[in-house]
């Protein structure tokens, strides 16, 4: 069949509706929350950026976590391990509760190998009672 047989093919619209087309049909769809909840985890996993502290010597390490016990004061804690992308781990934190065996120590609900800590520092924290007079005057 030659082309000058053919006939011209034309969409005539017959009523009034005009789509509006797939990027304003999909774009507006509602979001499942667990679908939200791991993409958002996803993206926050993969921007996470945290530098190397400093490696601390034994006694200092020894003195903060002895503070910690004795006075209930929160440590933020930096592992030497990575993570399986070669990445620093997310920091620890916790109270120093006592040792579970001989080189693990248990913060906060974690066990830590005592070897494993690279960094230490006390995270301030105000007490409850301090906030209420504040918010007062």
């Amino acid at each position: 069949m030659s082309d000058e047989h053919r006939t011209r093919k034309e969409f005539i619209p017959y009523n009034e509706y005009v789509d509006r087309g797939m990027s304003l049909k999909w774009g507006t769809a509602f979001e499942l929350g667990e679908l939200t909840q791991s993409i958002n985890k996803g993206k926050e996993e993969s921007g996470r950026n945290v530098s190397r502290l400093p490696q601390q010597s034994a006694a200092t390490i020894d003195y903060l976590l002895d503070e910690s016990i004795k006075y209930n004061r929160l440590l933020d804690i930096q592992l030497n391990t990575l993570d399986e992308l070669g990445r620093v781990k997310p920091h620890v934190q916790g109270t120093f509760r006592g040792f579970k065996n001989w080189h693990t120590m248990i913060i906060g609900n974690e066990t830590i190998d005592y070897d494993d800590i690279r960094h230490i520092h006390s995270v301030d924290s105000t007490k409850w009672s301090d906030v209420e007079a504040r918010e007062s005057i």
